[in-house]
């Protein structure tokens, strides 16, 4: 018996994606030491920012591919769209090493 893929609900795939975006925000907010209530503002460290961009990447790419319909666009698009996520990040992500003095 052979079993053919079905393809998933567009519905479930969007429910899905926000659930997944959900997730990853409250990675990011306990990351980011956001439910710290000591009321003094300081730095986080690098690690925290490296999470915060990891998970700000894999957002990103649930929302370009799911919620602006690039799953259906050119992979050329989809890679431009990338990396040119990527290269922000990583920029973010060197000036904060360059401000701590990493």
């Amino acid at each position: 018996m052979s079993h053919i893929p079905r393809k998933p609900n567009p519905v479930f795939r969007l429910l899905l994606t926000w659930a997944l975006m959900s997730g990853l925000t409250i990675i990011s907010m306990l990351s980011g030491d956001a439910l710290e209530t000591g009321g003094v503002t300081a730095s986080i460290g690098f690690t925290s920012v490296g999470i915060l961009m990891i998970t700000t990447l894999f957002k990103c790419r649930l929302l370009l591919l799911d919620f602006l319909e690039l799953r259906h666009a050119s992979p050329e698009w989809r890679r431009g769209f990338f990396f040119a996520i990527f290269l922000i990040t990583a920029m973010i992500a060197a000036t904060y090493a360059l401000a701590i003095g990493f």
